[in-house]
């Protein structure tokens, strides 16, 4: 796929990049960009969702997507109890109960219902990292998905206070071990160099002081406690202030110092828009001056990018590497159906491929979380895209044996794409492939690989066996192009 150089982001003038974007006649607003702006903020489209985004515009589109439901269901709790103990190991085994939190979250992702709410409370996942293979703890870990759902579109600073006493991430980075004469500085480090500021704006003067602030900030029988006993109650300089400082306080010189809303709405844009540019603090200036001035209201930079020039551009259009998330549920979305239309895909059934893939939910690989990109793409990991791609369009496959281990009423789907195009009026080989091709790469797929697809089905009899195999043949080349890896 050909490469557009893009002019350099110091070339461009931010306050116009930033600026909600007008479509015209010239650039109208179509399904190529409603199919984009649901990929970034959502996890791909339905067929049903991108006809209604076409239809009723940019701005409502938006607004539909970041919308919250005005009574939103009730989210029963999934985990009760403590993790079972494995006999082998004499350890607490939380791994039943991770594979039921991630598929209830999958189910979640692939039912659409809040796209904006949930593709941002992963992208908090991934920010506050924390695994359920060191808590190895359902319940925490759940409490605190919950919690990152919670502040994912709201307040910042909120969010951050809570995931300071939250007791999965206390466990995760060892706070029961920050002792007042022994201060662990594992959270006051990932705290400015992860959470708010970024390495290079603080100095191990500043960490010092930071752990000594948060000593005592311990969990006991899964809730937080302060242990006043093991709190340096000390003077502490921090930022060249000096006082009796406690973990609140240093929260609250973190969210005051200018560079965190910048930090901040970087990682945005390499989520949101493009990880193959890093771009100058000037430009990102419109959107960290906007995010200080809600107090850090995480739903102002989300939408200002959802609604720029700059999102509807060259500069963020396939600029990313879909992740296995992105990519599974995304195909899922848009082809993994039944002969009524909807999703019928068992999210147990999705958990092995996710796996496979790099990206089992409640387990990102370290504090820094997963790196993204192209480190999403390797050998192992773009076969397991193919295995997946390949079993879900032609049905079977090993990866049903990772839903039957966790759920006996787990399966592997099989997509019938005939029956998913002939419902939608097409027929004959040119109709097939086009219909697929706008499906699911909206002005992307080359021309000279469509009339392959083309003639690969052929004139083969369409009441056949085989006509339905060359059909599918055909869209899982679709969803192993080069183009379709990129979000």
């Amino acid at each position: 796929m050909a490469k557009t150089t893009l002019p350099p982001l110091d070339t461009l003038d931010p306050a116009t990049e930033w600026a909600s974007w007008e479509p015209t006649p010239a650039s109208p607003w179509d399904a190529r960009w409603a199919a984009h702006l649901y990929r970034r903020f959502g996890f791909g489209h339905t067929r049903e969702e991108l006809k209604a985004a076409v239809d009723t515009g940019l701005a409502a589109t938006v607004d539909r997507m970041f919308a919250d439901p005005k009574e939103p269901a009730p989210r029963p709790e999934i985990i009760s109890g403590a993790p079972p103990i494995n006999p082998a190991t004499n350890m607490p085994d939380a791994s039943y109960q991770a594979a039921a939190l991630r598929a209830a979250w999958v189910q979640r992702m692939l039912g659409g219902v809040q796209p904006a709410r949930e593709k941002l409370a992963l992208f908090w996942h991934n920010h506050f990292a924390t695994s359920v293979r060191k808590v190895a703890d359902g319940a925490l870990m759940e409490r605190q998905g919950e919690l990152l759902f919670r502040h994912a579109l709201g307040s910042f600073p909120a969010m951050l206070r809570e995931i300071s006493q939250d007791p999965a991430m206390l466990v995760w980075l060892d706070s029961n071990q920050n002792v007042k004469g022994k201060p662990n500085e594992n959270y006051a480090r990932e705290v400015m160099e992860l959470f708010t500021l970024g390495v290079g704006n603080y100095t191990e003067e500043d960490v010092r002081a930071a752990a000594r602030a948060f000593t005592g900030w311990h969990t006991s029988q899964g809730k937080f406690v302060l242990d006043a006993a093991q709190h340096d109650t000390g003077e502490k300089s921090i930022f060249g202030q000096k006082g009796n400082w406690d973990g609140g306080d240093i929260l609250r010189f973190l969210l005051e110092r200018p560079v965190c809303a910048q930090f901040l709405v970087r990682k945005m844009y390499r989520e949101f828009v493009s990880e193959n540019q890093a771009p100058p603090d000037a430009f990102l200036k419109p959107l960290a001056d906007a995010f200080r001035k809600s107090d850090y209201d995480i739903r102002v930079p989300a939408m200002m990018i959802a609604r720029s020039r700059h999102f509807y551009s060259a500069h963020a259009y396939r600029q990313k590497i879909k992740s296995p998330i992105e990519y599974v549920l995304g195909t899922s979305r848009l082809i993994g159906v039944g002969v009524t239309g909807k999703v019928i895909i068992s999210p147990y059934s999705l958990l092995g491929a996710l796996e496979l893939m790099g990206q089992s939910l409640y387990a990102p690989p370290n504090v820094k979380g997963w790196e993204g990109g192209a480190a999403w793409l390797s050998t192992a990991t773009v076969l397991a895209r193919h295995n997946f791609s390949n079993a879900l369009v032609n049905g079977g496959g090993d990866l049903n044996e990772y839903a039957k281990k966790y759920n006996p009423r787990g399966f592997y789907p099989v997509a019938n794409p005939l029956a998913l195009a002939l419902r939608s009026g097409q027929a004959g080989p040119e109709a097939i492939v086009k219909f697929f091709a706008n499906v699911l790469l909206p002005d992307d797929c080359r021309d000279e690989v469509k009339q392959k697809l083309v003639t690969h089905i052929g004139k083969t009899d369409p009441s056949t066996e085989g006509y339905l195999q060359k059909c599918r043949d055909a869209v899982f080349v679709m969803l192993t192009l080069p183009e379709y890896q990129l979000n």
